[in-house]
């Protein structure tokens, strides 16, 4: 099994044996009982703490923060090149990304406390909208709102384990001319208007 199939194996684990989740910025994760209070930083840190230990530390954090925090991921992916061969590659296509491959944006201001990005590992190779104008992917990652098709809020309503933490769902992204993401809609509705972000792949080797 490669390094992206494990990763992408251990997030799929943790959201199929939730019994509890939140989204919040301090953890409180207990996998023997299934609880996982956390944001998105904290489930790719748990996630790859247990699949990918050494690739993890070679993402920078603040001096103040116990781990990277999403610009963090994002600017590190984007630090990289395709070429990379040792640890980690950049993907700058989106079509090219696979399963287990991790997906950062950030945003414009960077505040303590505050929420710098997002930060998702794929479960899927991204596909085409029939439609041409988008791909629609599903991640695994810990949100305070559910995606599209989402774990976290099927048909019958929010899930009992929560509607908030840890889940998986649909991402929709724009891509520009050459290929590489650069907008997503994050959740319903469909006609909700896309965020332009700077958006980074990075893939463990």
């Amino acid at each position: 099994m490669t390094l992206p199939s494990e990763i992408a194996a251990k997030a799929e684990e943790i959201v199929n044996s939730v019994t509890l989740t939140v989204y919040q910025h301090k953890d409180d994760i207990d996998p023997a009982t299934g609880i996982y209070k956390c944001d998105c930083n904290g489930f790719a840190e748990f996630v790859l703490e247990n699949t990918a230990p050494r690739h993890l530390k070679l993402i920078p954090k603040e001096a103040d923060q116990s781990r990277p925090r999403a610009f963090e991921y994002f600017s590190f992916f984007a630090s990289l090149t395709p070429d990379s061969a040792k640890d980690w590659r950049r993907v700058d296509l989106l079509a090219e990304a696979r399963r287990g491959d991790i997906v950062a944006w950030r945003f414009p201001t960077i505040e303590a406390h505050q929420d710098t990005g997002h930060v998702v590992i794929l479960a899927e190779a991204p596909k085409l909208d029939p439609s041409g104008e988008f791909f629609t992917v599903r991640v695994y990652d810990s949100a305070a709102e559910a995606h599209f098709n989402d774990t976290r809020n099927p048909p019958s309503g929010p899930a009992p384990a929560g509607a908030t933490g840890v889940g998986s769902g649909v991402l929709n992204f724009k891509v520009d001319a050459e290929g590489r993401p650069l907008a997503y809609l994050f959740a319903p509705p469909i006609t909700a208007q896309y965020a332009y972000r700077p958006i980074a792949i990075g893939r463990a080797l």
